[in-house]
């Protein structure tokens, strides 16, 4: 008995040189990715780098406002208007809309991943008619900012288009049924 005790201490003597061996050999597994590093560019609605949030804190000093042309310019700036009509029951529903676009050509100077944080204010009675929407919405109700988050590789080129969107509604018609004979 004294003999097979010895021979299992041998073979968990021997099962623990070839653990440690195989944990000595070269790592098999693929090295941890490296995870991007992202920084964030503030940009206003007329593409000026924000060197601090667009909503200061109370008693804060209002954001620093910087134009870089490589970095941030825009293109496609339009503002029209037009009539909308729709029946509702027996009423012709009226508005005139108002539409503010414009978009953002964003470039990516740094050697890393960037996030150009676009804040958009959208004044009372607008509507943000964008695509895509803006990932949040800040400020109360008199004062709201569409806040879009658009990210870039190194040296990328991207755009946004942001365009927002007022209706007037007009006297409201009441449509009457043709009798035909």
């Amino acid at each position: 008995m004294m003999g097979i005790g010895v021979l299992l201490r041998g073979l968990s003597f021997l099962g623990a040189a070839t653990i440690a061996g195989v944990s000595n050999s070269p790592q098999s597994t693929p090295p941890r990715p490296e995870y991007p590093i992202v920084h964030e560019i503030h940009v206003d609605q007329e593409c000026r780098l924000l060197l601090a949030s667009a909503s200061p804190d109370p008693g804060v000093k209002k954001a620093k406002l910087e134009r870089d042309p490589v970095i941030c310019h825009l293109e496609s700036v339009n503002n029209s208007q037009h009539m909308e009509e729709a029946i509702v029951g027996d009423e012709l529903r009226r508005s005139r809309v108002t539409i503010e676009e414009q978009e953002f050509v964003l470039q990516n100077i740094s050697s890393d991943r960037t996030v150009f944080v676009v804040e958009q204010p959208v004044a009372p009675g607008w509507m943000v008619d964008s695509d895509p929407r803006p990932a949040e919405m800040v400020g109360s109700m008199k004062e709201q900012t569409a806040i879009f988050r658009v990210y870039a590789e190194p040296g990328q080129i991207v755009r946004l288009h942001v365009g927002l969107r007022h209706a007037v509604p007009l006297k409201t018609k009441i449509i009457q049924a043709s009798t035909q004979k």
